[in-house]
């Protein structure tokens, strides 16, 4: 039966089973190329494809892949804290994954904002695993109403990105049981995804992939029935793997499965019982997503609505940090001139860097918007200030000619023993890549070596930067003069060239006269690992290129613009090069150029907005008390320039609430002394979770004081709370309402949050921890009761990992519930122990 037909998910298992032979069910469990997992045409059983992500489904290519609608980083979805507009975001992600031929949507992440390093942070909700959890739950609600499978990620333990393969985490288990293992126990209380990924790291010595984690937390206490697939070459081994429960290996083609798996079998050192029970779960994937099967062309549909529920989300992640003397929202009435600083207003960053990073329809830059929304543009003043790149960038295409004098490169492909390229080909970019795969008739066998070239015409004289990011040994000549080679030894990773560019970076200062062509020729040789390690090979090069310029020069244009303005609006931040998966941050400051900037603009300007992009807290101690307000955005997507505008004009009124604490400093967070991994002296890479269960907020008790706490934003109104009454029910629900009316001039959101102590326990526990949410809006002088209820198991209960058996227990005795200012105490009279869900 085909998994588009007539009938039910068991009968079509159940009959495709008993139509596989043992080379095909053992087919399933692996995938077929880097996207795809693996069909049975004779079956008529499509090889589904499984694509990144929530951010924006990007389909099937990892380079130059179809446009796609890019909604915010998870960061802002974290601080909308509003499930229902994360579930019409999954809503239209289904739809968007239609568009890209595609299954299973790889996400979302619900790992933890341990540190605020962590290089993929902006990919994950929050610190809070509660918060986390209820979130994603909502997100993988919506993606698969729409026939479309959500895969939450990386189970377990994945909060660093440096080596990250690697790793293992030492962490006491109630640490892992309340917070990191929790955000995915909290999500499968309020979903069911079809889906999930492990981790690459090690959690107690084992690698997730084969860790026997998955089979007595995720599917023998927690009931998920769902298919356990790997992280993209996270597989570690064969027999292990299927033990513990890790049903499908990606990507494809196979390394530790394939025809040796079949040997195994037949040879009876791996059950095929087994294998049948992993097969299951594969088939019960491909049936469930039955309605997204379709494999016409990938396209990219441009959707007005769809447009503004990407803004809306933008809008309600935006968080006002401070808003001194009331300065927002701007007024442009009475002739204000406004001067707007930084390059992210006209080129701004939507989003982080790795396989969360799409190629979006368009991008809204915040200065268009700001001089569609100004009664009089000529008030306007733009100042570039300072540059945001932390490598040299990709050559602009309009400086670009090829051979057939179009805007591009032409690349020439050779093999072993011949002269004359076999291949021949011009492309559209300043980039040539093969990630996976060979162009015919190349093969790894007979590829040599490729060049590519193309002609270069600056636009100023000066000493230039010219750069090649590449995979091989190469030699770069300008005019057929040689003036750069590398041997590019070590070789890079895969993981480098997807995410670390740096890595593949070499450059030379060259000097250039203005609008005077160049002939570049880059001769690079085929790419040659270290060590054969299963992932795929790749062979790329990328031209880069960087005209003359000064920092003071550009910083004293932007103080000039500032100083003969009413209000200067500075955008800054970090963007996709600064944080990405691949690698951690170092320092949570800005680059010292933008620092210098902000501060130097600050002094020189009557009023001073400061809008920050990342999805990282950001040390503000050098300039927060010499700008008036800061506006942080995240990265907001392709709406987020709208978005952003609509915010500092008072379109919006504010509503985003912090999801992730932020510190003072850096030294200040409890996990500074122990992230990332350090390699010990058995030569293995640890990285300890000493800090416990003082995770952000949570290390309060202890007296961190961070600068913005979790939960923590202003708005352009006031909210009153009043009223609170707490009991419970008969079947043991806490039961809170409250009164919440606003009570100034706007209309609003505010997010009424509840947390709950302990008074006296018998264990450290933290001073208090969110255990309910509910956001609300209300006119000006709108009053409305908030009711929010709460099970007993979740209010009350911990991790008991001490002698006499794990479980979750509650002790009696008084416990604290507040919401806002206000508080009231609640007895439990009983105590009581669980183990599930």
């Amino acid at each position: 039966m085909s998994p588009s037909g007539k009938g039910n998910e068991e009968s079509f298992i159940t009959t495709t089973l008993s139509q596989l032979t043992i080379e095909e069910k053992v087919s399933f469990l692996s995938g077929s190329s880097f996207v795809a997992a693996t069909g049975v045409p004779r079956l008529d059983i499509p090889a589904i494809n499984l694509v990144d992500s929530v951010n924006g489904v990007k389909g099937t290519s990892h380079i130059n892949g179809t446009p796609t609608l890019c909604f915010p980083s998870t960061t802002c979805l974290g601080s909308t804290w509003n499930p229902s507009l994360i579930k019409e975001m999954g809503t239209e992600l289904a739809i968007q994954a239609k568009y890209k031929n595609a299954s299973v949507i790889l996400g979302p992440t619900v790992n933890i904002h341990r540190d605020p390093r962590g290089g993929r942070n902006f990919e994950c909700f929050s610190e809070d695993p509660l918060l986390t959890g209820r979130l994603a739950a909502a997100l993988i609600n919506g993606i698969q109403e729409g026939g479309v499978a959500a895969c939450p990620k990386h189970f377990v333990g994945n909060e660093s990105e440096t080596k990250r393969r690697f790793y293992r985490v030492e962490a006491e288990k109630r640490t892992m049981r309340e917070i990191y293992l929790a955000a995915f126990q909290h999500l499968l209380r309020e979903s069911t995804p079809w889906a999930l990924m492990t981790a690459y790291n090690k959690v107690e010595g084992v690698y997730c992939s084969e860790n026997p984690i998955i089979r007595n937390v995720l599917r023998d206490e927690w009931g998920f029935e769902g298919c356990v697939m790997s992280d993209w070459f996270g597989t570690r081994s064969g027999v292990p793997a299927l033990n513990a429960g890790l049903d499908l290996e990606m990507p494809g083609p196979s390394v530790f499965r394939g025809m040796q798996l079949v040997e195994e079998v037949k040879q009876g050192k791996m059950r095929e019982e087994i294998i049948d029970e992993r097969v299951r779960r594969v088939l019960g994937l491909i049936h469930k997503t039955s309605a997204s099967h379709s494999k016409g062309e990938e396209r990219s549909v441009v959707d007005e609505k769809a447009n503004l529920l990407a803004r809306r989300v933008a809008s309600e992640g935006i968080v006002l940090l401070k808003n001194e003397d009331s300065v927002l929202p701007l007024k442009f009435d009475g002739g204000m001139k406004v001067a707007v600083i930084g390059s992210a207003a006209t080129d701004p960053p939507i989003g982080g860097g790795g396989s969360a990073k799409v190629p979006p329809q368009y991008v809204q830059a915040p200065f268009d918007c700001i001089t569609s929304a100004h009664p009089d543009p000529s008030l306007l003043s733009y100042s570039l200030g300072c540059k945001a790149h932390c490598t040299v960038p990709g050559i602009p295409l309009e400086l670009l000619s090829a051979r057939n004098d179009q805007r591009g490169i032409d690349v020439r492909y050779f093999v072993n023993g011949k002269d004359d390229p076999v291949l021949e080909e011009f492309l559209p970019s300043a980039q040539v890549a093969m990630l996976g795969f060979l162009k015919p008739p190349l093969t790894q066998e007979t590829f040599s070596h490729f060049t590519v070239s193309t002609t270069i015409t600056p636009t100023s004289a000066g000493n230039h930067t010219l750069a090649v990011q590449a995979t091989g040994s190469f030699q770069l000549f300008v005019n057929d003069k040689l003036i750069l080679r590398d041997d590019m030894q070590p070789p890079p990773s895969v993981e480098d060239f997807l995410f670390v560019p740096e890595a593949l970076e070499r450059k030379v200062s060259v000097p250039m006269e203005a609008h005077k062509p160049y002939l570049l020729k880059a001769v690079v040789q085929a790419y040659v690992p270290l060590e054969e390690t299963g992932e795929p090979r790749v062979h790329a090069a990328k031209f880069c290129f960087q005209e003359e310029y000064s920092e003071p020069v550009l910083r004293s244009e932007a103080v000039e613009v500032a100083s003969s303005a009413d209000i200067s609006v500075i955008f800054a931040g970090r963007n996709a090069e600064m944080e990405s998966e691949g690698f951690d941050l170092t320092s949570i400051k800005l680059p010292s150029n933008q620092e210098q900037l902000i501060v130097d603009v600050a002094k020189a300007s009557k009023k001073t907005v400061l809008v920050l992009y990342g999805g990282n807290p950001i040390d503000v101690s050098a300039y927060k008390d010499l700008v008036d307000a800061i506006l942080f955005t995240h990265f907001p997507g392709q709406e987020g320039g709208q978005a952003i505008v609509d915010v500092l004009t008072g379109k919006i009124c504010p509503s985003g609430r912090l999801a992730t604490s932020w510190p003072m400093k850096l030294e200040d967070v409890p996990t500074f002394g122990h992230f990332p991994a350090e390699r010990k002296c058995d030569g293995e890479w640890e990285i300890g979770y000493a800090e416990g269960l003082r995770v952000g907020y949570r290390a309060e008790a202890d007296g961190y004081a961070p600068r913005y706490r979790f939960g923590f934003g202003l708005s352009y109104t006031r909210f009153q709370y009043s009223s609170l009454t707490c009991a419970t029910s008969a079947d043991g629900v806490l039961l809170l309402e409250v009164r919440v009316e606003n009570v100034g001039a706007v209309a609003g959101s505010d997010v009424v949050q509840v947390y709950i102590s302990e008074v006296k326990s018998v264990v450290w526990r933290p001073r208090e921890e969110l255990k309910g949410f509910e956001k609300v809006w209300l006119e000006s002088g709108e009053t409305k009761t908030v009711r929010i209820e709460i099970g007993k198991r979740l209010a009350f209960s911990w991790w008991d990992d001490r002698q006499g058996g794990e479980c979750w227990r509650a002790e009696p005795g008084e416990f604290k519930v507040r919401i806002g200012e206000l508080s009231a105490s609640f007895m439990l009279e009983e105590g009581f122990s669980w183990w599930g869900l």
